[in-house]
């Protein structure tokens, strides 16, 4: 591959792999050691890991070059740091470094990643810990419930985020998640992976949204 093949693969390819890789590892070490009942020390048990994380995030963005780099969205040094050669000894690797495989890391990569599964586990933690939406759902919305499929709702969260039609398309995929999922009582998991694969749908990829507007067409006809 040429080199901006490269810096395409170990910047948008590989790392969401495996930041979703390190992102599943998290949840999991986390809830089976989690109070098995709810209550002060269950909602203490989350928020003090989004402190901490949240914490770590402010630390990197003001120690580490990449960080900054990276958060600013710029590209101008994808060369520096998502080239196979990228290996910068005199800035300073963290130990793990010396045991990549110089031929499928950048180190960098390694970075990316880690910074998308750590955004993936602060909104899993932020939906963990926000209980009003749950006090909304449980007292006053008890029949409130989604009665569509997974991928319904996925599909409607894209389009929904596609039409910048929540604050402008300048709050993200997985927040408007977190919000469905409060609200319906309905864990999604990984949308992305199921956005993907509508996106390989044979006929129609937007069925749930071609059937909303037969449904209200169908509706207007009924109610003139």
């Amino acid at each position: 591959m040429d080199k901006q093949e490269e810096i395409h693969f170990f910047r948008n390819i590989k790392p969401h792999i495996y930041g979703k890789l390190m992102y599943y590892n998290r949840i999991y070490k986390m809830e089976i050691i989690r109070p098995t009942t709810k209550g002060k020390i269950y909602e203490d048990y989350f928020t003090k890991e989004k402190k901490r994380l949240k914490s770590k995030h402010n630390h990197f963005l003001k120690t580490n070059a990449f960080y900054t780099y990276y958060y600013s969205g710029r590209t101008d040094e994808d060369h520096k740091y998502f080239l196979r050669s990228s290996f910068l000894f005199q800035e300073g690797l963290e130990n793990h470094a010396f045991d990549l495989d110089q031929r499928f890391s950048t180190y960098y990569d390694y970075l990316t990643a880690r910074i998308i599964g750590r955004e993936l586990f602060y909104e899993y933690l932020h939906f963990r810990t926000t209980t009003q939406f749950d006090k909304i759902a449980n007292e006053n919305h008890r029949s409130i419930h989604w009665a569509e499929s997974k991928a319904a709702v996925v599909e409607l969260i894209y389009a929904l985020h596609a039409a910048k039609a929540i604050s402008g398309g300048q709050i993200s995929l997985n927040k408007i998640a977190v919000t469905f999922q409060a609200l319906f009582k309905i864990e999604l998991q990984d949308i992305h992976h199921t956005f993907h694969r509508m996106k390989s749908r044979s006929g129609s990829r937007t069925l749930f949204l071609n059937q909303l507007v037969n449904s209200l067409e169908t509706y207007m006809d009924k109610n003139v």
